[in-house]
């Protein structure tokens, strides 16, 4: 893709982040279903209720996908053709043609997608994920690029059979091994079906398929540590960018996010955090909210000094 087309898909991606508040008013009175429909509490209901379709979107670049209502990533999708506008900004400046990325937790896709669609034709895209309901969207979203391939497993320490718990369409971004990152009322009224998977290490992985990893995208509900354990050689040695989520819901058998940081740091790695998109150097802290940092081999980016100069000066 050109730099033209990337340019153009950042603007898109800005004007559907404007739905909200004043300026996005606008927006939302040209398109008041998408932008609002169906309502929170609708959604609630139907989440407890397991009730769900699938449909189809378009992103905000206009890639067809196919979402599962009323799951809230699927929603996000439906509402604003975009999850996490950070992290996706992020990978919209940096990630080069030809990449490629681990999405460690794909769930439905989206990093998924957004990844192969950057990385065009030359690129290669493997998405990890062991829900079986969730599988069959993933797969179908998957299909549309040839460079994409779905591994139906859970990214962990090591290669063995591992019990996570399904709770169900509307709550499957929470499926885990661990108890899902929700409150304590939330849980109580959710289904919570157990099931077995096979694991896989990234070691493993890598050294079998010959990949060199350019960028690990990890989102394992409460898994970070056991993946990080399976991958120290990739971070010893291939290097890549990693993208972590973080969030301190003090969930069972789950180490703080500052253990993470730490593992990272320890590893060669520097901690960034993501500012409309633009990484700036992050310092750790005792207690997350939720958030994706970036962590990156050190020395490999820089802080600008120039304050016209537009975030790290490599892709990845």
């Amino acid at each position: 893709m050109t730099v033209t087309d990337r340019t153009a898909w950042r603007a898109a991606l800005d004007r559907r982040a404007r739905t909200t508040g004043p300026g996005g008013l606008a927006q939302r009175l040209r398109h008041p279903v998408r932008t609002s429909y169906p309502s929170t509490r609708a959604l609630r209901r139907r989440r407890h209720r397991g009730a769900g379709r699938p449909s189809t979107v378009r992103t905000f670049w206009g890639q067809e996908m196919t979402i599962a209502l009323p799951e809230e990533v699927s929603v996000a999708l439906r509402r604003r053709g975009f999850v996490d506008y950070d992290l996706t900004a992020f990978l919209l400046s940096h990630l080069r043609p030809g990449a490629t990325v681990l999405d460690v937790g794909a769930h439905i896709g989206y990093y998924t997608v957004l990844a192969a669609a950057l990385a065009g034709p030359g690129g290669t895209v493997r998405a990890f994920e062991p829900t079986p309901s969730t599988l069959t969207v993933l797969r179908r979203n998957a299909g549309r690029f040839p460079g994409v391939r779905v591994v139906p497993a859970a990214v962990w320490s090591h290669r063995d059979e591992l019990v996570l718990y399904d709770h169900g369409l509307g709550y499957s971004a929470y499926n885990s091994a661990f108890e899902a990152r929700l409150p304590e009322a939330v849980r109580a009224r959710i289904p919570s079906v157990p099931f077995t998977a096979e694991t896989v290490a990234l070691d493993d992985y890598v050294r079998a398929e010959g990949l060199a990893p350019d960028f690990v995208k990890i989102d394992a509900e409460s898994a970070e540590a056991h993946v990080l354990a399976g991958m120290r050689d990739l971070l010893a040695g291939g290097r890549p960018v990693v993208s972590l989520e973080v969030g301190d819901l003090e969930v069972a058998g789950a180490p703080p996010s500052r253990t993470l940081v730490d593992t990272l740091t320890a590893a060669g790695y520097e901690p960034w955090e993501l500012r409309d998109g633009t990484p700036v150097p992050h310092r750790p802290r005792d207690h997350y909210a939720y958030e994706n940092l970036l962590f990156a081999p050190a020395g490999r980016w820089h802080t600008p000094q120039d304050p016209q100069e537009a975030g790290p000066p490599c892709t990845i």
